[in-house]
């Protein structure tokens, strides 16, 4: 990292609120407020604050509003369960402590937070700033730029890894930038995106380590003169329509 930078800190702040919510026991206010995923918000922020010791730190949000995501593509994120009322009741307070840390939030509807991040992190990096992602979400890492990278969340709220493009190619084996063609490729359950059937991870990476792109698979699978075994083509020519 570039010493002469000062850092921009971009939370995830959904992110990690949903990450708490599942990897804290319900712990509770004396007044019987449900607050664990706050408490692990608050508890990451303040380790951020220590251990990062950032010049300027951002938390961004989801709004409840419908994104321009649900208007492309009507089946996003449609599998995911309904979050109890006791999680987002607990946005107020994380923002509230928030405040009082110093640190602004940001949400806008018909944008995720993930959104907001990768505008930010575009902006910090021109602007001088060497920019450090903090997020649950692995979406994240195909923002990484030479002075962008991104700090996950491994285990629960307290085990966390720091991904630059090399952690990337060493863990999917094809560059951040390639890594939305990927998730197309191999599909994701949890965005509700289907892939294409029948290719998984090792599949994705090996196609696009050959093909470089989305684009370039599908434009080989229908050139019979390139070297794609009979079985794989099958299944790109047929999943053509769900790997877009």
């Amino acid at each position: 990292m570039s010493k002469q930078r000062p850092k921009l800190l971009l939370l995830d702040a959904n992110a990690l609120l949903h990450r708490a919510w599942h990897a804290l026991p319900p712990l509770k206010a004396p007044d019987g407020t449900v607050v664990n995923a706050a408490y692990g918000v608050t508890s990451v922020v303040l380790k951020m604050m220590k251990e990062e010791r950032p010049d300027l730190f951002i938390a961004c949000w989801d709004t409840a509003a419908p994104t321009y995501r649900h208007e492309a593509y009507e089946d996003y994120k449609a599998t995911r369960e309904e979050k109890e009322d006791e999680l987002y009741e607990q946005i107020p307070i994380c923002q509230e402590v928030l405040e009082v840390l110093g640190i602004p939030s940001l949400e806008k509807d018909g944008y995720e937070a993930d959104d907001l991040i990768g505008t930010l992190a575009k902006k910090g990096e021109g602007g001088g700033y060497h920019v450090r992602i903090v997020t649950g979400d692995r979406d994240a890492l195909q923002l990484i730029q030479p002075n962008v990278d991104v700090l996950t969340f491994k285990k629960g709220v307290s085990v966390t890894k720091l991904y630059t493009k090399h952690e990337v190619l060493e863990d999917y084996g094809v560059p951040p930038e390639r890594l939305t063609d990927w998730k197309a490729i191999k599909g994701d359950p949890s965005d509700n995106i289907p892939g294409i059937s029948g290719i998984g991870d090792k599949g994705a990476t090996e196609l696009l380590q050959k093909f470089d792109s989305l684009e370039g698979v599908f434009k080989a699978a229908k050139d019979d003169s390139t070297d794609i075994k009979a079985g794989m083509r099958k299944k790109i020519l047929e999943g053509e329509k769900s790997g877009r």
